[in-house]
């Protein structure tokens, strides 16, 4: 079995969420994000994103955690305010 690389899960990331305006993605966990359960979340790709249209951070940041394993969607919401 492949692994799932970090453009295929870009790719998953783009079919999950309709507009991208500022994407990074890692496979290094944050302690700042606050996901209940997340010690379920390790093997990840790590994908956040800005909510503004103007490239500001304004509210939470929305992350989605896709397994480096199966491409699965593990976890899609915002963390931290």
């Amino acid at each position: 079995m492949n692994l799932i690389t970090k453009e295929e899960a870009l790719d998953i990331a783009k079919h999950n969420i309709s507009s991208l305006f500022h994407i990074e993605i890692t496979d290094k966990w944050n302690a700042g994000w606050v996901v209940y359960g997340a010690d379920r979340l390790a093997n990840c790709w790590y994908i956040t994103f800005s909510p503004s249209l103007t490239r500001a951070s304004i509210g939470a940041t929305y992350l989605l955690a896709i397994s480096k394993e199966d491409g699965s969607v593990l976890h899609s919401g915002a963390v931290g305010e």
